[in-house]
């Protein structure tokens, strides 16, 4: 990727998509077992999640539904379900909350932190859905009417000494946030992405080490956002990622143009 394109996935690709990941992989199966991964989370996010996580008429009634990508083109096994906006706002919440709780560790690195919440609710439309295999989850959202030229707005990588944040929060306690690099195509008016391992623990309660891939590519008024997470802590490939990061920009944009 040309160095000019090199940017860090701000506004929309967070840790709060992650949540939104582990949120709306409930529904991705009837049965419940879609987000088995989530047995070993905290017992509040696991039970927010096993409430909030409700069937929906999700991505159909948006005008960007037609831009997502195909079930097929998840693989053969993957389980896939519309999402709605609020489920996804649901999952930033999770994340976080209000950025204006939020302790982060180094201080410095609080503008990082808060530019990384996903505001999805800053759009007029988003489409979006979710595609469960195995432990892999992976959200695809389209967004426009909103501040797409900021998707890609902010920091081209971690300022130094911010590769590593600890996050504390009313909602979801401690969390450490490791930063990464990623490379991702030269795609539409912009695109980046980012790597980044959440890990989550508490007094009694199992270490949640969780792995995740972002993307995102702004083509014109839209922005689309892609990440991948494993809820087991397995590894994402990235080479795979970024080519059906690359596939999701061509889909909306021959459906959508």
């Amino acid at each position: 990727m040309s160095p000019r394109r090199t940017h860090r996935a701000g506004r929309l690709a967070a840790p709060g998509l992650v949540a939104a990941a582990l949120l709306t992989g409930c529904t991705g199966d009837e049965g419940g077992q879609a987000a088995s991964g989530q047995s070993s989370a905290s017992p509040s996010a696991s039970s927010s999640a096993s409430s909030t996580a409700l069937p929906s008429s999700g991505a159909g009634g948006s005008e960007l539904a037609p831009g997502l990508l195909p079930a097929e083109a998840f693989g053969p096994d993957a389980r896939v379900t519309p999402v709605t906006e609020e489920q996804l706002a649901q999952g930033a919440a999770l994340a976080g909350g209000s950025a204006a709780g939020l302790q982060v560790d180094p201080p410095e690195c609080a503008t990082l932190v808060q530019q990384s919440q996903p505001s999805f609710d800053e759009y007029e439309d988003v489409a979006a859905q979710v595609a469960v295999v195995g432990t892999t989850t992976t959200v695809q959202a389209l967004v426009s009417g909103g501040p797409a030229e900021e998707a890609l707005a902010g920091l081209g990588a971690p300022p130094a000494g911010c590769e590593s944040v600890r996050v504390t929060s009313p909602e979801v306690g401690t969390v450490d946030i490791d930063y990464g690099p990623l490379e991702v195509p030269d795609l539409g008016d912009g695109s980046g992405g980012i790597a980044f391992t959440t890990t989550t623990a508490g007094a009694g309660e199992a270490v949640l080490v969780v792995p995740a891939l972002v993307g995102v590519v702004r083509d014109g008024e839209r922005a689309l956002v892609l990440l991948s997470t494993d809820t087991q802590g397995g590894a994402v490939d990235p080479t795979a990622f970024t080519s059906l990061l690359q596939q999701a920009h061509e889909t909306q944009a021959e459906n959508l143009d």
